[in-house]
């Protein structure tokens, strides 16, 4: 390895130097500074693998104003500043084997010789322009000046000495400004930017110098916005200056072929395309919208930095033109039911499938549907009109008979047709319990044609008797008279009451459609009792197809023992007793069943699986669009509602009517944790330890993990989201996935704590603006949640909650 090699710049011109080199007043140093006395000395050196500086004596030595004790070694780095006595030495630079120190003398000092710098000149050289080679400092000798001519121009000896004396004051000044410098670390992010002080100072590596009091620092770097900072330096106190420098924004040029688009970055709007859109740098969704095109959508990577980026995005028209003409004068045309237009026409229409009506005085109407591309035009016509229909009205005593024309049905009466003209048409209406009648009738253009027909039924004999033998006998709505009764009915189904004051009104649908005579026996029951009441049958369906079986009474703790593993606050234990026998859904609703009360509804989608089909659970559904469920399949079955609306809000009535309802908390809960009669509740459906059985429900499990972000440890089903209800073991009740597969809506009002709660056959909260949510579903991935009593509180529809219904069994 080479020798480090110290090049030194001093006042009387650069030398090279070996380490150790010391530095001191003392002619035994190697470099002699002003200001210092024998004894005050520093040393350079390389210690280990780093060139620095060490207080070997009295002197003050400081480096980048930081004291350093007699002793201490400091490692010096490029523009680091050493001050010792009356002079500074700053390293210039610094390579592995070699540096570069500069020696700046504050006072004079011994060790130079005077400059003399003598040259010749000539008269005629002065008139040149000058350049200052050296000043002659001798105090004995005639002071003159040095040309780049050549020439020597002397100068008065007095004008010699102010100069000296100006320059002597000015070097105290320095060193009197430069010993009150203050070291300042800094802190700058990007480390490459530029950093100035305002005023006296200067940064060496990651110190700035600054004069104490406040001070405005100012970074800079091309592609990053200005910083200044005002900071307040004080002596003898550490101080650091953190500056960060923010990128300026990239700058997008964006060329969509002359349209004029609205321009979204990442959801948000920022301008149009024929401004310049400023994006802070980084992975963006450029999105571009504007009328009559389709929606462009893009990832891109924005340089920021203030940099330029040149965007080509066409954008693709979503209208199609459309010509239609025909062939009849005064034609118009009506496209999507809008306003007829006088034809041949020029329509700008999107694309897609329109309906189109032709018309025209005296013709037929002309329907059709036509496909428009986009960017395309689609010709229609000329368009060819017939001669009008005629027009044929049937009615019918009774009505609601069926029309058939040409043996096609085409409504009931009273019922309008169209037929086309210039022919024989055979006219058939019929209506069950009634003689068929058909009419042939002949279609002129234009020509209206009423066909009023009174049915004739095919009468039946209906006897109606029973207890008490003079109930009122009602038939279809119309009172008939008292029982006994003997009627003759038409050949259909008819709604047959018996009625009388004080006693329940029986009601009985008798269908005659076979035309044989049939009798009817009643048997009254009175209000508020069943005289012949007889257990509820163990099972029940509804109309909706629902199963429900008739769950046990019984007495349990519902919610959860403080020490129960994996706890929730809201699990407050309570005794509850059900003493009133109810009917519980055997699985949730369906989406087919909830689309018989509202068919506009859809479950939707997780990903690319459907959560939507009939025979899956419904999902996506309010706790207020679940009672109303409910209320809806009691209608349906002639049963009293459960729920009524005050104040806006649904509430079950009371007393609590045997019409279909959501199951309470207390219910399902006693259902999901039974063990049998006599009993301890479970922890669990299956029983009191985990793992699950396997198998046992619809939980997030491995098959899942495609559209899931997590999934049940150790847990696999064959169904990523929901599975068609009762793909899996019912419990010891006949009741199916109250574990997994959806949470559900019940009737509570949901409250973290209730002080109120249980007692017998409880309701929960009188009210509240959320409900309870039971059960776990096909997402859970906690363990915790698995538990029966665990309960949570919602008021917005989601695709992990469904429910099932529930009512009294009297």
């Amino acid at each position: 390895m080479s020798a480090f090699v110290l090049r030194v710049e001093e006042p009387g011109g650069p030398r090279d130097l070996s380490l150790p080199c010391s530095i001191g007043g003392d002619s035994s140093d190697v470099l002699i500074v002003p200001g210092t006395t024998s004894g005050e000395r520093a040393e350079l050196l390389q210690q280990g693998s780093e060139f620095g500086v060490r207080a070997s004596g009295t002197a003050p030595l400081r480096v980048n104003g930081l004291p350093l004790a007699a002793g201490e070694f400091r490692a010096l780095q490029p523009q680091d500043l050493c001050s010792i006595g009356s002079a500074r030495l700053i390293v210039e630079s610094l390579q592995p084997d070699s540096a570069l120190v500069s020696i700046r003398h504050l006072a004079g000092n011994a060790t130079l010789e005077p400059i003399r710098t003598e040259t010749e000149s000539s008269p005629d050289s002065l008139g040149e322009d000058v350049r200052i080679v050296a000043a002659v400092v001798d105090a004995q000798a005639e002071p003159r000046l040095n040309t780049s001519a050549g020439n020597t121009v002397r100068w008065p000896r007095r004008a010699t000495l102010w100069v000296g004396a100006a320059l002597l004051v000015l070097l105290v000044a320095m060193a009197v400004l430069a010993s009150r410098l203050q070291p300042v670390t800094l802190v700058v992010q990007p480390a490459e930017a530029d950093v100035s002080v305002k005023g006296v100072g200067w940064r060496a590596s990651n110190t700035l110098m600054m004069l104490p009091g406040e001070r405005t620092v100012t970074a800079t770097l091309q592609g990053y916005a200005d910083l200044q900072r005002t900071v307040t330096v004080r002596e003898d106190e550490p101080l650091e200056v953190s500056l960060r420098l923010q990128p300026l924004p990239g700058i997008l040029e964006i060329d969509t072929g002359g349209v004029i688009a609205r321009v979204f970055v990442d959801g948000a709007e920022i301008g149009k395309t024929n401004d310049d859109i400023k994006v802070a740098g980084g992975e963006r969704t450029l999105t571009l919208r504007a009328d009559r095109h389709l929606d462009v959508i893009q990832r891109i990577k924005v340089t920021g930095k203030g940099v330029r980026q040149a965007l080509r995005i066409p954008m693709q028209s979503s209208w199609g033109r459309l010509e239609v003409s025909a062939a009849s004068a005064g034609a118009t045309i009506a496209v999507d039911g809008a306003a007829p237009q006088a034809l041949p026409a020029v329509l700008d229409v999107p694309a897609g499938v329109h309906r189109l009506n032709v018309a025209a005085p005296g013709s037929k109407v002309w329907q059709s549907a036509v496909l428009v591309r986009a960017g395309e035009t689609t010709r229609v016509g000329p368009v060819v009109l017939g001669a009008p229909d005629a027009d044929l009205r049937v009615s019918s005593r009774p009505t609601g008979a069926d029309v058939t024309v040409g043996g096609v049905f085409r409504g009931r009466t009273p019922l309008n047709v169209a037929l086309p003209a210039g022919m024989e048409h055979a006219i058939g209406v019929s209506l069950q319990g009634y003689r068929a009648t058909e009419r042939q009738v002949i279609a002129e253009s234009g020509r209206r044609i009423d066909l009023a027909l009174t049915l004739q039924p095919v009468l039946v004999r209906l006897t109606v008797q029973g207890d008490p033998a003079d109930a009122e006998i009602w038939v279809n709505g119309a009172e008939r008279g008292k029982a006994p009764l003997s009627v003759e009915l038409p050949a259909r189904k008819h709604l047959i009451e018996a009625r009388r004051s004080g006693l329940q009104t029986a009601r009985f649908e008798v269908d005659l459609s076979a035309a044989v005579e049939r009798r009817v026996d009643y048997s009254l029951i009175p209000e508020g009792r069943k005289a012949d009441w007889k257990p509820p049958p163990s099972a029940m369906k509804s109309d909706s197809g629902t199963l429900l079986r008739l769950m046990p009474t019984g007495s349990f703790t519902q919610g959860s023992e403080r020490r129960e593993q994996g706890r929730r606050a809201n699990e407050f234990s309570r005794a509850v007793t059900l003493s009133r026998p109810f009917y519980l859904g055997t699985r949730e609703v369906t989406n087919g069943e909830f689309r018989r009360f509202r068919p506009a509804h859809a479950s939707g989608f997780i990903g690319k699986r459907t959560l939507d089909l009939d025979g899956q659970p419904v999902t996506g559904v309010s706790w207020s669009d679940a009672v109303q469920y409910c209320n809806w399949l009691s209608t349906t079955e002639g049963l009293p509602v459960a729920y009524e609306q005050k104040d806006g809000k649904w509430v079950l009535k009371q007393p609590v009517p045997p019409g279909y309802r959501l199951p309470t908390e207390a219910e399902w809960e006693f259902v999901a944790r039974y063990a049998g009669p006599g009993m301890r509740a479970r922890r669990y459906e299956w029983g009191d330890a985990l793992p699950p059985p396997a198998g046992f429900a619809n939980l997030a499990g491995s098959e899942a993990a495609a559209e899931m972000p997590k999934v049940l440890e150790g847990w696999a089903d064959d169904y990523p989201v929901v599975a068609p209800p009762g793909k899996f073991a019912a419990n010891m009740l006949g009741i199916f996935d109250m574990t997994g597969n959806v949470s559900e809506w019940v009737h509570d009002t949901y409250a973290s704590f209730d002080a109120a709660g249980g007692g017998s056959d409880p309701l929960g909260p009188p009210s509240g603006t959320r409900h309870v949510i039971k059960g776990s579903h096909y997402k859970t991935t906690s363990f915790a949640e698995l538990r029966a009593a665990w309960r949570e509180g919602g008021d917005t529809p989601s695709q992990t909650i469904g429910f099932r219904v529930a009512r009294y069994a009297e």
